[in-house]
């Protein structure tokens, strides 16, 4: 009986695992629990089982003395594995990556069987086929991942393949010679067809390892911003788990990102989507979406110019004729237009089961005269909302809501406006706002 593959893999990676350095703080922490791992390695070994058949095996030869014939010349050929029957599979995490092991029940094939010797001037020979059958084999493979230059390289530390019986079965040519090719090459046949799993299993680490080293540095969310998503720090192995740290901030989308280190201290990060049932765990950090909001800031694209809310005729100077006779005085029956811009980056901050923004804004009241837009007036906004996200289901949900509101005039030109007009017309518009940002959410 064979010492069983998982354990033994576990082991050696505790006893090979090197000291971890001081980790660097990254912006987005990704973690893959348990029942995640559980779903990837059924995919991973469904995946295997496909791909390893038919598996070619290459052909064997042996020579060997026999008693009252002389010396034997053997050879199996054609050697093919057509099936396999995974029973059990498991994913275990070490200190320095993760072991997968397979069980299977059964595993079929067939081959080719011939051999010849020379008796006194005649060569003798025959010929035929054969059927193997294998009970019981177990597959395993011990694999590390490691951050190089902000993507992940993965490696192979332990593969292997062991089985348990096989029962060969010949076909055609003389029975005599059935039980002299079995144990003659019953051994071989086991070890070689070990050694093509391993060998196909490793080739298969080799194309993961390429598509994990290929997937992208950064996500263009628009012409403007990138997502950085380079890798930070090598993942973190636990006991069911394990974390993957991204970078996370936004960029220029034509800037190359560049991988760093980054050890920041305090990190708030929004809390987990997701519960201990749940195969995926997301942090963000505020950072994250601070930098989001400096890019925008930066580009100019916080800013918006607004000629229609729900109260239309509050948008002209003849709703205005009242409380500001100047305003209608100067420009009768005219309609007007809010231009809100944003005086400095949005600021996010986290907290326990929310997150809070606050924006300062400069609303600008505007007259179009004969075509022209003509400013009037300015006033300084500051606004505080607050939201959450939720999965609900294959859905991400959320809510926005407005906390504070406050405002004080800048300057006008058309004398003291009435403050509570204007801020009945700036809160249906952010109550729009919120209602289409809640909507977009969910």
């Amino acid at each position: 009986m064979g010492t069983p593959l998982l354990p033994l893999l576990v082991v050696l990676q505790l006893l090979t695992a090197p000291s971890s350095p001081a980790a660097a703080s990254p912006h987005i922490s990704a973690v893959i629990s348990q029942s995640g791992l559980d779903f990837a390695k059924d995919l991973l070994v469904s995946h295997a089982a496909e791909t390893l058949t038919p598996l070619s095996v290459p052909d064997i030869e042996r020579s060997m003395s026999i008693p009252l014939v002389g010396s034997v010349r053997m050879t199996a050929s054609g050697i093919v594995l057509h099936g396999l029957n995974v029973t059990n599979s498991t994913v275990a995490v070490g200190e320095t990556g993760v072991v997968v092991a397979a069980s299977l029940a059964r595993a079929n094939l067939t081959m080719g069987w011939s051999y010849s010797y020379s008796a006194w001037v005649v060569t003798v020979s025959d010929c035929g086929n054969a059927s193997i059958q294998v009970e019981g084999m177990e597959v395993g493979v011990s694999m590390g991942m490691k951050n190089q230059n902000g993507s992940l390289k993965l490696s192979v530390m332990e593969c292997g393949c062991y089985m348990k019986e096989i029962d060969i079965t010949l076909n055609g040519g003389a029975s005599w010679f059935y039980q002299v090719f079995i144990d003659a090459f019953s051994n071989h046949i086991r070890s070689s067809v070990e050694n093509a799993i391993t060998k196909k299993i490793m080739e298969g680490a080799l194309k993961l390892d390429s598509l994990l080293g290929n997937l992208p540095k950064k996500i263009d969310l628009d012409s403007v911003a990138a997502m950085n998503v380079t890798f930070v720090n090598d993942p973190l192995f636990k006991s069911s788990s394990v974390e993957f740290d991204i970078d996370g901030l936004f960029v220029p989308s034509n800037e190359t990102v560049v991988p760093r280190d980054m050890i920041l201290g305090d990190i708030k990060y929004a809390l987990p989507l997701g519960s201990s049932s749940k195969m995926l765990w997301i942090s963000l950090d505020e950072d994250v979406f601070n930098s989001v909001s400096d890019l925008y800031f930066k580009a100019g694209l916080l800013q918006r110019m607004v000629d229609k809310i729900p109260e239309q005729f509050l948008l002209n100077t003849a709703s205005w004729r009242f409380l500001v006779p100047q305003l209608y005085k100067k420009y009768p029956n005219d309609n007007m237009l809010l231009n809100i811009s944003a005086i400095s980056p949005p600021y996010v901050r986290i907290n326990v089961g929310r997150i809070d923004a606050t924006v300062d804004l400069d609303v600008t009241v505007n007259v179009l005269d004969s075509g022209k837009i003509i400013p009037v007036a300015c006033m300084s906004v500051s606004v505080a909302v607050s939201g959450a996200a939720a999965v609900s289901g294959n859905n991400l949900g959320g809510r926005v809501e407005l906390d504070y509101f406050s405002f004080t005039l800048k300057w006008s030109q058309v004398g003291k406006l009435h403050t509570v007009l204007v801020q009945v017309i700036l809160l249906n518009y952010i109550f729009m706002l919120s209602s289409c940002l809640s909507y977009f959410v969910s």
